[in-house]
């Protein structure tokens, strides 16, 4: 491990996460590099999620389908509550996917993992995406959620907003609404692999090409469809662009290879320079958005255990300043 300034770099790789890379460089990149981006091969996609919702659910956990706003949801709840600083606190999350799969049952064992390690209730949220809604509708989706839980959540104020790969883009994104529209803001965000910036052609093509399993072809592809409407995107299109000084604390990860990583570094710098907190997990060997595969993974399960501390000392931090 090796600290940065606010970037910590991990450089112990599992065996377990050496075999996961080989598969989805092997396996899963090719399949994803040849897979069309009709409406009818983006719906099929769609099947994952339903053939995932079939395996048995995680145990010890209390697992309820709400509606928050007409937004089909999840919360997820631990028998053990937090009693510390994270008392009071609900963690908001959206799932990754790239705006075009994915859903509540994949990202369950990830959901139940925060909630049994932090002991607060995690809200999954189920937006629309492609090939139904482009990303500004995604978003309405996502303030829609957040908006219910301020209303509904045991302390407004200690709302915290967590999301993957494109979930992370819109946990980043309803943190910079909020602010915008002088919503209560979130208390913290979290972001594995999250998509900061919808520009990614921008970046050096040879280091994008190293991505173990997400081709930039397909990304090319794609981003028109993003963009397509009707709702507009609030605020900066890519948060990676957005004024660091409208957000709470920030909690990012991304591999060493990957699409993501060049704008988690860029934010991660603006916000230093910028004096706002944050906190950045590079890690060596894994692939994309590695801790959705849960404790199947050592550095899957290191990955909570850090974002916990960090909500916990960002929730800790709020309240002092607001005694």
């Amino acid at each position: 491990m090796q600290t940065r300034g606010s970037t910590v770099w991990h450089w112990d790789v599992s065996r377990r996460a050496r075999l996961t890379f080989l598969f989805a460089r092997t396996v899963i990149k090719p399949l994803f590099t040849v897979w069309p981006t009709t409406d009818r091969a983006l719906q099929l996609l769609a099947v994952i999620d339903e053939l995932t919702d079939r395996l048995p659910k995680p145990n010890g956990l209390d697992i309820e389908k709400i509606t928050l706003g007409g937004v089909p949801c999840e919360k997820i709840t631990h028998p053990r509550r937090s009693t510390g600083a994270l008392d009071g606190a609900t963690i908001v999350y959206f799932h990754g996917g790239g705006f075009v799969f994915c859903g509540l049952a994949t990202h369950r064992a990830l959901c139940g993992l925060l909630a049994a390690r932090t002991g607060v209730p995690v809200v999954s949220v189920e937006y629309r995406q492609l090939p139904e809604a482009a990303i500004g509708t995604s978003l309405v989706d996502a303030m829609t959620a957040y908006t219910e839980v301020l209303k509904q959540c045991e302390d407004p104020t200690r709302v915290i907003v967590a999301g993957d790969s494109a979930g992370g883009y819109l946990a980043m994104k309803v943190a910079e609404v909020a602010a915008l529209r002088n919503l209560v803001p979130p208390a913290a965000v979290i972001g594995y692999s999250p998509l900061l910036n919808l520009d990614l052609e921008d970046h050096d093509p040879e280091f994008m090409k190293r991505d173990a399993y997400l081709p930039m072809s397909q990304v090319a592809k794609l981003k028109d469809r993003w963009l397509a409407g009707p709702d507009d995107i609030p605020g900066a299109q890519s948060p990676v662009n957005a004024d660091p000084g409208l957000f709470p604390p920030v909690f990012l990860t991304a591999a060493e290879y990957e699409l993501m990583r060049p704008d988690v570094e860029i934010l991660t710098d603006k916000f230093d320079r910028a004096g706002q907190d944050i906190e950045t997990h590079l890690w060596s060997g894994q692939i994309h958005a590695f801790p959705v595969i849960g404790k199947a993974l050592k550095e899957s399960r290191v990955i909570i255990d850090l974002t916990a501390d960090f909500a916990a000392r960002a929730l800790s931090r709020s309240r002092q300043r607001s005694a």
